[in-house]
């Protein structure tokens, strides 16, 4: 009896001793509750603010219509000068009712250019105002502006001695309109007429300022040359006789190529024309050609 009394009370002493070191090792700790990281739900989530598309603005003006240049592609002439504009949605339909020579009244916008400072410009409206060259009254295939020349024409062509008749089409290139012979091509975007079967053998026409000075072009055009071959300047009578009206003719040979500067003015606006010819076969149908092409530029 004895015995067991000892072993309850050693027994009861373990246990006191197993609850004092628990409490001793929770006592010094507090527990804290989990964070509550779920949002509360009624927090609106914060707005995303998207920048408004900028609607160009429409810009107007006035001039004359010069024509189309390619399929997008149309030139005015505002302020005194020949400025490039891209075709806006449905304005096709508009410059279909248009002849070259046309005043016009127009609107249009500004759009930047990647890369570039310059900005392209593009049409969203045109409309007519006046008949084209109303000052004028020649509609002939030689003549000045006139009202819209036809669409081919039959001219009189020298060749190897002997005077044939050509048909020619009409061809509009940036700012200007010419008749080209099918043996022949324009090329508006490089403002260039070559024969059809080698390149090689082609006309480049750029329009001139109204200012023009016909002393400097000529040496400009003397510094040029002379890299192919002695310049010679014709005159009068040695002028070919589809274009002697023109105000300056030089001529270079040299390398197996002969090689022109011409300026040419036809109702007060000038042209100037580059032409470059190989010593080969095609060289004196390419000249009888593109002497009478250039006398129809206008």
């Amino acid at each position: 009896m004895l015995l067991l009394i000892k072993k309850r009370m050693i027994l009861a002493a373990v246990l006191a001793s197993v609850m004092a070191l628990v409490l001793s090792a929770c006592g010094g700790k507090q527990v804290s509750p989990p964070a509550n990281n779920t949002p509360a739900a009624n927090t609106p989530a914060p707005e995303q603010t998207v920048p408004a598309a900028q609607t160009p603005e429409t810009l107007t003006g006035t001039g004359v219509y010069n024509g189309q240049s390619d399929p997008h592609t149309v030139e005015i002439e505002m302020d005194g000068k020949a400025t490039a504009f891209q075709l806006g949605e449905g304005v096709d339909a508009e410059i279909a009712q248009l002849n070259e020579g046309d005043a016009v009244s127009f609107e249009y916008t500004e759009e930047p250019i990647a890369g570039d400072t310059t900005k392209q410009l593009i049409l969203t409206k045109i409309t007519k105002t006046g008949d084209a060259d109303s000052h004028g009254d020649n509609d002939s295939a030689q003549g000045g502006q006139g009202n819209a020349r036809p669409g081919t024409a039959t001219f009189e062509v020298n060749l190897e001695g002997t005077t044939e008749e050509r048909t020619a089409e009409l061809a509009q290139g940036e700012g200007y309109s010419l008749y080209v012979f099918d043996m022949m091509s324009l090329f508006p975007d490089q403002n260039r007429v070559a024969l059809a079967v080698d390149d090689n053998y082609y006309a480049e026409i750029a329009k001139l300022p109204s200012d023009f000075k016909l002393d400097t072009l000529e040496k400009e055009a003397r510094e040029e040359l002379k890299a192919t071959g002695e310049v010679e300047k014709a005159e009068g009578s040695d002028i070919p006789a589809d274009l002697e009206g023109a105000k300056l003719f030089l001529s270079a040979t040299g390398n197996g190529v002969i090689q022109k500067y011409i300026v040419l003015e036809n109702e007060g606006q000038g042209f100037a024309v580059k032409i470059n010819a190989p010593q080969g076969d095609a060289l004196e149908g390419f000249m009888g050609h593109i002497y009478k092409t250039l006398n129809t530029l206008q």
